[in-house]
Parts: C-alpha cells; sequence; structure tokens
C-alpha cells in the first residue's frame, strides 16, 4: 500500500510547500507552491483534554502526539520530536509507580495548500532522481496545525503494580485525583504509603510563566491545564504556535510524477517496528533501574538478586543502542532496510540481549501508616485502650503526681493527628483518680479509710 498523508510533529524549518524526507523528517528544499487557505465556515477551535492513568511509555508517546501509527513510524525517530520523546523518556513509565496524566491539546484553524503545484525548479529536476532526493526529499509540507499542547504528568512511586492498583482504587481513579476532594484524598494516600511524589509538565504554546510550586500537589498540574486552554480565549494568536504539520506525498501535486528512487514502504515498517520496540524496551528498562536504585524497597532472598539486575539494564541498554543503530540505518539507506533482528546478524551480533529477570525481586510488605486519634474524649482508661486498639496502636500510661481527682486525660504523645507506623506506642499522662470506699468494703480489705487506689 501506498504511503498517504501523515501528521508528525511541529520542526524548525517546516512552512507551506517545504520539502521533507520521511524517514528522518528532515526539512528540506521548497518543493510545492500553492496558496493557503483555511477550511471553509470552519473557524472555531477543536479542544481535547484527557485526564487518564498511563501505564506504558507508548501511551505517553501517544498523549505526547508521538503516534507511531499515525506517522508512520517518521516522527519518533526524527529530530523534530527530540524535546517530547525527552519529556517521555524521563518519565519513566514503569509498573511498580502509578502515572496519571493530563493532556489539553487546543487546535485553532487548520489551514492547507487545496491545489499543491510542484515548483519551476523542481519540475526541472524530475528527470534527475538523485539530485531531486537530495533536494527536495520525497514529501511535502501541505498543512499546519496551529495552538498548543500541554502534557502533566504526576508519578507515585509504589512498592509493586499491586499497591500502584490499590492506590490508585483509593483515590477514586485518575478523575478522583483531580475532584474537589483531590487535596485530602491524596495526603491521607501519602501518610499512610510514604509514597514519593514526582510531577513533570510540558507545552508548546500558552502562558510563558506556567510553573509547579508544590511537587506533591497533583491540582497545581490542573490548574496549569486550565491556565494554558484560558489563555487561547483571550489572546489565541499571542499565544498560538504550530505544533504539527501533515506531509504529504509528492505525486499528489500537480506537474511531473517526481521518482521513486527507493522502497520507502518498505524503511517506513522497519522504522515502526523500531519506535515500538524501542517503548517496549523502555518500560522494561524503568522497571529494573527502579528496582537497582531501590533495593530497600524489594525482597531479594527469592527473586534475581542485584547482580542479576544490573546485568540485564547492561543487555537492555545494548538492545536499546541496536534500534537506534536500526531506525539510523533505514533512514539512511532505505533500500537496504532490515528489521533489527536481521540488522543485528549482519553487525555480528544478536538481537534481543534482554531477558527480563523471573522471578524479579518482591517487594517488602509496606508497614501501614495511621493517625493518633484524639484521647483527650476519653473518659477512663478502659476507654484509652479500647481506642489505641482500634487504632492500631499500643496506648502506654503515665499517671502524673498530682491530687486524685476524677478521670481525665492531661496530654499525649504524639499528638493528635501525627502520622505513625501501625504498632508505635502512644504515652498517655492521665490524673490519678481517688476512690472512697465504703467502710464494710474497708473492713472486708482491712484498708485504712480514704486510701487512693487506681480505678480501671
Amino acid at each position: 500500500m501506498a504511503i498517504n498523508q501523515v501528521t508528525v510533529p511541529y520542526l524548525r524549518g517546516y512552512d507551506f510547500g517545504i520539502g521533507a524526507d520521511l524517514a528522518s523528517g528532515s526539512p528540506m528544499a521548497k518543493v510545492v507552491e500553492g496558496a493557503v487557505s483555511p477550511v471553509e465556515n470552519a473557524g472555531g477551535a477543536t479542544v481535547d483534554f484527557q485526564i487518564q492513568r498511563i501505564t506504558t511509555t507508548s501511551e505517553l508517546e501517544t498523549a505526547l502526539g508521538i503516534d507511531v501509527e499515525a506517522s508512520y513510524g517518521c516522527a519518533a525517530f526524527g529530530a523534530g520530536v527530540s524535546a517530547r520523546f525527552g519529556f517521555a523518556k524521563q518519565s519513566k513509565v514503569q509498573s511498580s509507580s502509578l502515572f496519571m496524566s493530563i493532556t489539553a491539546t487546543l487546535e485553532l484553524g487548520f489551514l492547507q495548500i487545496d491545489d499543491p503545484t510542484l515548483s519551476s525548479h523542481a519540475g526541472e529536476m524530475v528527470g534527475r532522481p538523485d539530485i531531486f532526493t537530495s533536494r527536495y526529499g520525497n514529501m511535502f509540507v501541505r498543512g499546519i496545525a496551529r495552538g498548543g499542547l500541554f502534557v502533566g504528568v504526576l508519578r507515585v512511586d509504589t512498592g509493586s503494580a499491586e499497591e500502584s492498583e490499590t492506590i490508585a482504587a483509593e483515590l477514586e481513579g485518575s478523575y478522583g485525583l483531580f475532584s474537589g476532594e483531590a487535596e485530602t484524598k491524596f495526603k491521607s494516600v501519602q501518610r499512610k504509603y510514604r509514597n514519593e511524589v514526582f510531577v513533570r509538565m510540558y507545552h508548546e504554546g500558552g502562558p510563558i510563566d506556567l510553573k509547579i510550586n508544590n511537587p506533591a500537589d497533583p491540582m497545581e498540574l490542573l490548574a496549569n491545564a486550565n491556565r494554558f486552554l484560558e489563555s487561547f480565549q483571550t489572546q489565541p494568536d499571542a499565544v498560538a504556535r504550530p505544533y504539527a504539520v501533515t506531509l504529504a506525498p509528492m505525486a499528489v501535486a500537480r506537474g511531473p510524477l517526481p521518482p521513486n528512487a527507493v522502497d520507502l514502504q518498505k524503511a517506513q515498517d522497519v522504522l515502526m517496528m523500531c519506535a515500538k520496540k524501542r517503548s517496549a524496551l523502555l518500560d522494561q528498562l524503568n522497571l529494573l533501574e527502579f528496582l537497582h536504585d531501590n533495593p530497600s524497597k524489594f525482597d531479594f532472598s527469592n527473586g534475581a538478586d542485584l547482580s542479576t539486575i544490573k546485568a540485564a539494564i547492561q543487555n537492555g541498554q545494548l538492545d536499546l543502542d541496536l534500534v537506534a543503530e536500526c531506525a539510523s540505518a533505514a533512514i539512511n539507506r532505505p533500500e537496504t532496510a532490515k528489521v533489527p533482528t536481521l540488522f543485528a546478524q549482519d553487525n555480528g551480533t544478536s538481537f534481543p540481549r534482554l531477558t527480563m529477570p523471573d522471578p524479579l525481586p518482591a517487594p517488602k510488605a509496606a508497614t501501614r501508616i495511621v493517625e493518633v486519634p484524639d484521647f483527650a474524649t476519653c473518659s477512663s482508661w478502659q476507654a484509652c485502650t479500647e481506642l489505641a486498639t482500634s487504632s492500631g496502636l499500643v496506648a502506654k500510661e503515665q499517671v502524673a503526681a498530682l491530687e486524685p481527682a476524677d478521670f481525665s486525660v492531661l496530654s499525649f504523645t504524639p499528638p493528635k493527628g501525627t502520622p505513625v507506623p501501625e504498632a508505635s506506642e502512644v504515652t498517655i499522662v492521665t490524673h490519678p483518680v481517688k476512690v472512697v470506699l465504703d467502710l464494710i468494703y474497708q473492713d472486708q480489705l482491712r484498708v485504712t479509710p480514704g486510701i487512693y487506689v487506681r480505678q480501671r
């Protein structure tokens, strides 16, 4: 099947009619002429706003507009997506952490060349395939989408995929994380599981002063996403920028048919395969590196040890390098493009080298974190011990050196609301209690009238 029009991220150098190399996305000389116009009676904006849980690098790449299928692979390795791909790579998506994302895309009226025509200079070079391809490439910029892209990622490090599922359920899903009760829910989860939290943000277009003040507050991502969208309501021309272009094959332009010097289809198939394998490798490497960098969180007694994990990481890096070399070869020499397995054989090596250790070390059982309740409400020591037991704590009494009176709690440490590990001890200072025994009971016990005894 012939390659049709594809959508790729905007790259500096792109403009209407500019030629492009499909494999690398590199802009070439201007090859097509024609009037640029919007779609008639369609001057409104297209807005896409999503809050979702991210489980793989591939899902985050799609949110960033690095869609392997839609771009036919050419957006996966081209220089134009280095910033977006860098954001996806540095987010380190892996199964032992919980990832939530906010994505906002706003597109103003789309502009394109309706009736593209090869320029006179390009038409003269059609009979010189070598010159035509090196000068103009094999595609041209037909349309440009103006607007902006915003992606925010919240990463909550957990001990395992199971704990990630538990926390996601407690937060009531991705929308619950950004609801009106989000701050209360999120603080409760942090106290309970003692998770580390990381917030990252990327945007093209929109205000230049978006920032994160508190990296542990997911509501800041939502606030910035809303500010991003609102900026296009008040000053669209000032905050918009090109963020995506459509590349069309030369054959759609009027004029002599351009040469078909290489088998583009084969090269693009290889690039798509490389892009998918790279995303899968990154997920595996992110998980292995998380295990290697956080050994205290895992039990290595019945799983792969650290040396095995380290060796797997090294093999994964070798696989990642080979995929990049394979893609580069497909870009530079489309006619000899080969899939990674065959490319590795031709270079005297093998692919893949990474085999995930099995079994992986198990996460250590996390100590549950509880809050110290209000012991000042207790009317007896028995009530204090019952409240401590129901809260997962141990009560330790300390009687104050005061004149006996009615029972009361004078103070307790740690104070109310303090997050502490389950089974922690709480010291409760109480007032000594005076009990006056009746005379009959005194005689039976042979005690002095008025003796002070503890009441339990």
